[in-house]
């Protein structure tokens, strides 16, 4: 029997399918095709199966839901995706949207507010943020010493520059 996953895609379906042991972890034979549909839009049904045929058959659980919430994140935050709610601390609108897609719903209602940071005039992608460590004031004068420098193991070409730099 197809699983949920192929039958969605139209897929032919074995006992090696690659979709079947990612769809284990969703409950629902619904929420099962709405993830997989939803995916499949987000990286297209050959990029999908593509991630899903890269990784060892014990990772794909935690692979296809890692994707679920990197396209949901992605979706509502399309600059720092998952990773930028976590650390704006807004996972809650991360998982929030994972289960309106499990539930079928879209995701076109869900808006990021700007003032997601906590600080009136900073939004979460601004660069205009103080770095850890600096104290208040003007940092953006502040000299990072970033800079080419040549590694010892750098061989040099015919015409006297090297071959290889490392940022230190």
């Amino acid at each position: 029997m197809s699983c949920n996953g192929c039958r969605v895609l139209r897929k032919g379906c074995s006992d090696s399918c690659v979709l079947r042991p990612c769809l284990r972890w969703i409950e629902s034979p619904d929420a099962q095709a709405h993830a997989t549909i939803f995916l499949a839009k987000f990286f297209g049904r050959a990029g999908l199966i593509s991630f899903v045929s890269a990784v060892l058959e014990s990772q794909r659980p935690n692979l296809f839901q890692s994707l679920l919430y990197e396209a949901c994140g992605r979706t509502i935050n399309p600059v720092n995706g998952a990773v930028g709610l976590l650390w704006s601390g807004n996972w809650h609108l991360c998982v929030a949207a994972v289960e309106m897609v499990l539930r079928g719903e879209t995701l076109e209602s869900m808006i990021v507010p700007v003032e997601l940071s906590g600080d009136d005039d900073v939004d979460t992608i601004s660069v205009e943020k103080r770095p850890r460590g600096v104290p208040d004031g003007d940092f953006r004068d502040l000299d990072l010493d970033l800079s080419l420098k040549q590694t010892s193991a750098v061989s040099t070409a015919v015409d006297g520059r090297p071959k290889l730099f490392n940022l230190l």
